[in-house]
């Protein structure tokens, strides 16, 4: 399928024609159907290494330039932590690695082993809450909430399995391709449905 003809499947959803009760764009013709790639070698060298990386080396680090956010996510638990990988890439599509250590879950880019995101978790009975994030300044667009709701929405995906609405930075234009192309950019192949709304208004009710 020619990507302009990819492009023109991308429609706007009203918050009663998706599950989310957002008002979302639909990526999935062009998120889901993308293959990324590089021609620098290096990147695709240090992607496969990544692979089998533990994420030992971002334990107390933090993100560069570091913003840092207040916020009370809340998710199901059920009673088991272990600390490590919690979610390797397994494709180019996937944008993400996720570790646990020590009271922190550290989210890195996947290609470059950039740390991006570093954020508290607590595991209480049943219940794994997250009352602060750091982020990379730039990786945010110096947004405090956007860095929550990409958080958010990658604990949502990522370590929990469940469908959910990425975030759309305040300020970026309407336009469905530029729109798009952020959206596989930060979350390859898990960009489903993007909203410019509080997505993490979305909860999900079962265990991981």
């Amino acid at each position: 399928m020619a990507q302009d003809d990819t492009f023109s499947q991308l429609a706007w959803l009203g918050p009663d024609e998706n599950p989310f009760h957002l008002r979302v764009l639909d990526c999935r013709s062009f998120c889901t159907t993308m293959i990324s790639t590089t021609r620098d070698a290096a990147i695709a060298a240090r992607f496969s290494q990544l692979r089998s990386a533990s994420g030992e080396e971002h334990r107390g680090q933090h993100p560069d330039d570091a913003v840092a956010a207040h916020c009370d996510l809340s998710f199901p638990f059920n009673g088991e932590s272990r600390d490590g990988p919690l979610f390797v890439a397994q494709q180019m599509e996937d944008k993400w690695d996720i570790y646990l250590y020590d009271g922190h879950l550290y989210f890195a880019r996947s290609w470059t082993g950039e740390l991006v995101f570093r954020a508290a978790i607590e595991f209480r009975d049943r219940q794994a809450l997250v009352a602060s994030v750091e982020a990379s300044r730039a990786k945010v667009m110096d947004d405090p909430a956007l860095a929550v709701r990409m958080v958010d929405f990658l604990m949502k995906t990522h370590l929990y399995r469940k469908e959910a609405p990425h975030p759309l930075p305040q300020g970026f234009p309407e336009d469905k391709k530029i729109l798009a192309l952020y959206s596989f950019g930060e979350f390859g192949r898990w960009a489903y449905y993007g909203s410019f709304e509080d997505t993490t208004k979305v909860r999900i009710g079962t265990e991981p």
